[in-house]
């Protein structure tokens, strides 16, 4: 049976995903800024866009899990969960630390970021694995 994208469950993928987000960095803010080499008066930008764009940056990422996963009929949470988790820890993470690794970026900063992405891949996987429509 074929399915379709559930286009609700990618928005509350990519509503949670930012919301770990939010809550990532409020718990590691300190080290994230150490990582960085800043302080908070250096990050004196009080723009919204960064914040309306990372949401939509999360709601493509929870499209792209729900696209991979319905066209390898994944239909669990489980499976949701891993398909996030792998494609977190194989692209991601992977392109981070390649970055990083010419950037001499900190490890600090590479744990931080990579770790959100593993975390938040995996919860917008559960949720579009979980929640998937039929046709």
């Amino acid at each position: 049976m074929e399915r379709k994208l559930n286009y609700v469950a990618i928005v509350v993928a990519g509503i949670v995903y930012w919301c770990i987000q939010a809550a990532w960095y409020t718990l590691l803010g300190n080290q994230w800024l150490d990582a960085l080499g800043k302080s908070r008066a250096d990050m004196h930008n009080t723009s919204p866009i960064p914040f309306i764009g990372s949401f939509i940056c999360d709601i493509i990422v929870a499209w792209a899990l729900a696209w991979v996963l319905t066209r390898t009929g994944r239909t669990t949470a489980m499976a949701g969960a891993v398909t996030g988790a792998a494609l977190s820890i194989g692209f991601v993470a992977t392109i981070l630390l390649t970055n990083y690794l010419f950037e001499e970026a900190s490890r600090a900063l590479f744990y931080i970021n990579a770790g959100c992405s593993l975390v938040g891949m995996t919860a917008a996987g559960a949720i579009v694995g979980a929640w998937q429509k039929k046709a």
